[in-house]
């Protein structure tokens, strides 16, 4: 399976090689190494500002700017859509929706609490689509503390799409970006 991950991940990338990096510089916690927001970090005047992840406080003289690793920064842009997305957890099928997507993950409006390097199976509703898209994917910002609404949810990077999804989706995706 970790090669047809490798696979789908090195498609992807080809198909990426012209997208836009964003680099940017990100502030982190120093207790769970959370990333905090810029928004959040400017709507706080205080010295000590809670961590929206942990809750731990952090001192903003403490705070120091960080470039991202390649690894870790955004090689694909982001369209704002609206899509359902679903999932299961333990006792329960939730429906959430997305705020933005791109061709290697998407931001889910949510306050429910997840961890950080989960591993979620989503189910993607697309306009077009008979069947909800089947994606496995890795948590890999979390941000339910937000004060605003719109900007508390989690990110989940792709890894695994379903097959017979995979090309539609990218399509669809792919749609989006031409109308930004």
């Amino acid at each position: 399976m970790s090669d047809r991950l490798d696979s789908s991940a090195q498609e992807i990338a080809a198909r990426n090689e012209d997208a836009p990096v964003y680099r940017e510089k990100k502030h982190q916690c120093q207790k769970c190494s959370e990333f905090l927001p810029e928004t959040y970090i400017e709507q706080n005047p205080f010295p000590q500002i809670p961590c929206p992840s942990c809750g731990s406080l952090v001192h903003l003289d403490v705070l120091q700017a960080i470039v991202l690793p390649a690894s870790e920064q955004r090689t694909a842009e982001r369209c704002p859509v609206t899509l359902k997305v679903s999932f299961k957890t333990y006792d329960d099928f939730i429906d959430e929706y997305t705020k933005n997507a791109s061709r290697r993950g998407m931001f889910i409006k949510t306050r429910r609490p997840h961890q950080r390097h989960d591993v979620v199976d989503l189910f993607l509703h697309v306009p077009g689509l008979a069947e909800p898209v089947h994606i496995s994917g890795e948590i890999v910002h979390i941000n339910t503390f937000s004060a605003r609404d719109e900007d508390a949810g989690i990110g989940v990077k792709f890894i695994h799409i379903d097959e017979k999804s995979r090309q539609p989706l990218i399509s669809f995706i792919q749609s989006l970006e031409s109308r930004t």
